[in-house]
């Protein structure tokens, strides 16, 4: 009976660790619920009155990393490397951003994360000069840029967030300005909303409550869909497994609603280009490819 007690505890410990593994860290959400794209109104949308934009820059401002399992389900635990963007989409007269990174004294206290200030004076550059600024959703790491701004007030007209952003839970409102925030006019709708031509948001809570897609299709045919941080590479896409149950605890995301929208970009044809925020070796397939360029112009 002492040898059997003797065993008993250990064995019991690695049954509720596996157990917990298990669940926690290996098994991906299913879906709640059907998450629609409907492709030809994003187009109809996208093209509804003026000229499409020319191209999509883009800005890496750091880097970091988190353990695999911990960006795809069951993904074991050596370290996988993600990346801090900016893209901006040019016209001939005008410019919009797509999320504005964040300083790089916050980037560094990310896990194992590093800075490149040239590229991220380059989104401050590229603040001061948008027409507009839109984010994938109300994060530290996509609005960072906007919230630390020199002198706020010169570009708070062009800082459009919506009502789900600017009022969620997971916006860091002492990072902005005091009063800042109680300035905006916050973008309110409902379905489909064009920003300016060629540029259609579509609401997609669950990540956090202001997550939203953002629709870009450029005057070459082009059409891109940035999804933030629904899914942190392409490979939760690819393998149709998104993060495990502890990364959703951690962050408080609504997991159904993250997997029916994992689902529905697996779904997309091949000729929508799916910009997921901090995946690295997307990004640098996409520019090898040529679909966006490396560096922001003409600051």
């Amino acid at each position: 009976m002492r040898i059997k007690r003797r065993y008993s505890i250990p064995l019991a410990a690695v049954a509720v660790l596996w157990t917990a593994k298990h669940f926690l860290l290996d098994t991906a959400a299913e879906p709640s619920g059907t998450f629609v794209i409907d492709l030809p109104a994003l187009h109809r949308a996208a093209t509804s009155g003026g000229a499409l934009p020319e191209r999509i820059e883009v800005e890496r401002v750091g880097d970091f990393a988190f353990p695999r399992n911990f960006v795809v389900a069951g993904g074991g635990f050596r370290m996988h490397p993600m990346v801090l963007l900016s893209h901006r989409v040019v016209w001939p007269d005008r410019s919009l951003l797509i999320d504005t990174g964040m300083p790089p004294d916050a980037a560094k206290k990310m896990p194992g994360g590093k800075a490149d200030e040239a590229a991220y004076a380059r989104v401050q550059a590229a603040i001061r000069k948008a027409d507009a600024i839109v984010f994938t959703h109300e994060h530290p790491d996509h609005v960072g840029g906007v919230a630390h701004a020199a002198d706020f007030a010169l570009i708070e007209s062009e800082v459009l967030m919506t009502r789900e952003q600017l009022d969620g839970p997971k916006l860091e409102r002492g990072d902005f300005p005091p009063g800042a925030l109680d300035r905006l006019k916050p973008i309110e709708y409902e379905g489909l909303y064009q920003v300016a031509a060629g540029v259609v948001l579509q609401k997609a809570p669950g990540h956090s409550t202001g997550s939203q897609l953002i629709y870009v299709e450029v005057a070459n045919g082009n059409r891109f869909l940035f999804v933030g941080d629904i899914a942190w590479s392409l490979d939760n896409i690819r393998e149709q497994k998104g993060r495990p149950a502890i990364a959703h605890l951690l962050m408080k995301e609504d997991r159904g609603a993250v997997a029916a929208q994992v689902q529905a970009f697996g779904r997309l044809p091949p000729d929508v280009h799916v910009i997921v925020a901090h995946d690295p070796v997307a990004l640098e397939s996409d520019l090898k490819a040529g679909l966006y360029r490396q560096g922001f112009s003409g600051l």
